[in-house]
């Protein structure tokens, strides 16, 4: 009998990947499609060191961070907690993109990025841009930012060399 009920437990997890797997492919896109490239002229590099967390329930991650944008709107963002790159996000005009190679994700769109990825946002918040409601940014007396999605708790706080 606990061999019938553990195959039916197999059976139904299995189920239950397939049909996730199939409900989730039009949100999903193979990794490194970026937009576009970030060498050529115009392009300002800035590094530093950031606070990710992911959202309310999870622990903060520390890692390095380097922000490439370029005067026609374009941004690209890398975080990555060495050695591995953890999260990249691309936006331009109209369009963004963003990565996270670990769990071997990402998503594309048009238009206006959601909230629920601050990293699409950082440059944004950065330039002074102005954010969607739920999205707070603050400049810290040492230089430091915090970018944080208050509906979400998800937070990015540190700070980039000039």
């Amino acid at each position: 009998m606990g061999s019938c009920k553990h195959r039916w437990l197999c059976l139904g997890a299995g189920l239950s990947l397939l049909i996730g797997g199939f409900l989730f492919t039009g949100c999903r896109t193979g990794t490194n499609d970026s937009l576009f490239t970030t060498s050529g002229p115009g392009w300002r590099v800035q590094q530093g060191q950031a606070l990710w967390r992911p959202g309310r329930k999870y622990p903060e991650l520390g890692g390095e961070v380097v922000v490439a944008s370029h005067p026609d709107g374009r941004c690209a963002v890398q975080f990555v907690k060495t050695p591995i790159p953890m999260a990249l996000a691309q936006t331009s005009p109209g369009r963004w993109h963003i990565e996270f190679p670990p769990r071997q994700m990402s998503f594309t769109g048009k238009n206006r990025p959601p909230t629920r990825f601050l990293w699409l946002y950082l440059h944004a918040a950065l330039a002074g841009e102005s954010l969607p409601g739920c999205l707070h940014f603050a400049r810290k007396p040492d230089g430091g930012w915090k970018l944080e999605n208050v509906k979400s708790g998800e937070t990015l706080e540190g700070y980039l060399e000039p």
